[in-house]
């Protein structure tokens, strides 16, 4: 858990009070990293998935799922496993979105050394595990992700969640998570990454190299933007400015009230 420390609390003394203090001491970290989202039950994840594809593999229309019944006798599952994850048949479709933000979930858990990724790789695994996922029903995902079958699933949420998580993790330089910890860049990247949903689902090209190559470069600029350290670098430089009163800024209210002791510049 993150505390906020008031910049008042820390406690004073001769030595420090004249001391450069750090700039989290003053400008406290509310944009803590985001804990990453729980990682699924492999047990129910197969459970549900198997109910899930059994659906998909009986064909007809996708806004009238079949029986539960036959849903089950394809799946090889008694009713108790049915209910066990879903109401009734009306959940299963939209469900494939779900699963595939909790397959990428169990990837990522199994991949080894993944903790030490750099944001970029971090990224790029997302767009790539997600596409693949939903690569396993591309005709299902190409004739229901901009109808109600998505729009019933929690995939936007799900998908804003993974790269809330990403944007404000602790490899991100903290003054720049001052930007990429806001809701308004997450919900850009979102969109983003719908777009990108969208280039896949009409890309024609073998084994969509279009799309392949776009997220490499989508990528390889989102990384560019989230892990430059112009932005922490030019912080730290206008905080050491103004902590040794380089430019005569003490007297501002504001400032005054960051550094440890105003003093009278006649005394």
């Amino acid at each position: 858990m993150c505390e906020i420390v008031p910049a008042r609390s820390i406690p004073s003394s001769p030595a420090r009070d004249h001391a450069p203090r750090p700039f989290e001491q003053c400008f406290p970290t509310t944009l803590c990293p985001t804990r990453p989202p729980a990682i699924p039950d492999p047990d129910a994840f197969a459970e549900r998935k198997q109910l899930v594809e059994a659906a998909l593999s009986l064909g007809g229309s996708y806004t009238d799922p079949p029986p539960v019944d036959t849903v089950c006798a394809e799946a090889g599952v008694d009713g108790n496993t049915f209910t066990a994850h879903f109401d009734d048949s009306a959940e299963l479709y939209p469900a494939f979105y779900d699963l595939a933000l909790d397959q990428y979930r169990l990837l990522s858990a199994a991949t080894e050394g993944y903790e030490s990724f750099t944001f970029e790789e971090r990224l790029a695994s997302f767009y790539y595990i997600l596409l693949d996922t939903l690569g396993e029903h591309r005709g299902f995902v190409q004739a229901t992700f901009d109808s109600a079958v998505r729009y019933n699933s929690a995939f936007r949420n799900e998908v804003r969640t993974e790269l809330r998580a990403l944007l404000t993790d602790e490899a991100i330089p903290q003054p720049t998570r001052l930007f990429t910890g806001v809701w308004p860049v997450h919900e850009v990247l979102v969109e983003v990454t719908y777009a990108l949903i969208r280039h896949w689902i009409s890309d024609e090209t073998e084994d969509q190299a279009a799309t392949t190559a776009l997220i490499d470069k989508l990528v390889a600029f989102v990384a560019e933007l989230v892990t430059f350290r112009g932005v922490s670098r030019g912080v730290n430089l206008a905080w050491h400015i103004v902590q040794n009163d380089a430019l005569g800024l003490r007297w501002l209210p504001l400032v005054g009230w960051l550094l440890p002791e105003r003093r009278d510049p006649d005394a």
